[in-house]
Parts: structure tokens; C-alpha cells; sequence
């Protein structure tokens, strides 16, 4: 099983990933796409969820979304 980021408490970490996507102009569907070639299992409702501080993002999850936004890890944690 994937390790997971746990956001329940403090959703600081799906709040930077919607942060970074729209910095960047890209739309959910797009970054969803990446993320399936990335391998990675991904719905639009669970990435909405992630971004909602409702489900936690796995640590794959992340790494792929650190090439995906060209950023580096420590942007998902930045209050």
C-alpha cells in the first residue's frame, strides 16, 4: 500500500497543489491526464478530493506532480 500524506487535520497540502495548478494555467483534467501517464491512479474525484483536503495525496502522487508543476517538493508543505 502507498504511503499517504495525512491532510485531515491541516489541508495545507491539497490547497498548494490547486495553488500550483493555477499558478501554472492548467486545468484539473490535464493534470489528472499527467498523472495517469505518471502511472499514477488517479479519478476527477479523488483529485478533487486531494485538493479539498478531503482524501489524502499518496507520496507517488506527489512525486509525480513535482514533474508535473517543475517544483520542487517542499512547495506542497509551504503554509
Amino acid at each position: 500500500m502507498a504511503e499517504r500524506i495525512n491532510q485531515h487535520l491541516n489541508p495545507i497540502v491539497g490547497a498548494n497543489i490547486r495553488r500550483l495548478r493555477k499558478e501554472r494555467n492548467m486545468k484539473a483534467v490535464d493534470v489528472i491526464a499527467r498523472l495517469q501517464c505518471e502511472n499514477i491512479n488517479v479519478t476527477t474525484g479523488i483529485f478533487s478530493k486531494v485538493e479539498n483536503g478531503r482524501n489524502n495525496p499518496t507520496v507517488d502522487m506527489l512525486i509525480a506532480l513535482t514533474k508535473i508543476f517543475k517544483c520542487d517538493f517542499n512547495e506542497f508543505f509551504k503554509e
